[in-house]
């Protein structure tokens, strides 16, 4: 993307790409938390142990991810700006044996 700072880091944590999420405007709502739910549940995350994966890179005690990828991955398929989204079917009551 042309409009990205010159500036940013090589490499970004969950924390950091979150506070870089927010500072460019990908997704205001961004925390450490989301990013991590994110990567756990999309199957498209560019990161992990895969093949196809770019892998993580140990810093201290922290997992962090080339910054490039993760923006790149971040405006291709941004986060839902609504939560988890429109249930599927109607939720079930406790005690619904239905």
């Amino acid at each position: 993307m042309s409009d990205r700072p010159n500036n940013l880091p090589s490499f970004v944590t969950f924390a950091t790409g979150a506070d870089l999420l927010r500072r460019l405007g990908i997704d205001p709502d961004a925390t450490a938390d989301s990013v991590r739910h994110i990567a756990r549940t999309r199957e498209s995350w560019p990161f992990g142990d895969a093949p196809d994966q770019v892998p993580y890179v140990r810093i201290a005690n922290a997992r962090a991810m080339d910054t490039a990828t993760f923006l790149d991955h971040l405006e291709k398929e941004p986060p839902n700006p609504h939560g988890r989204g429109r249930d599927k079917r109607p939720r079930a009551r406790p005690g619904d044996t239905g």
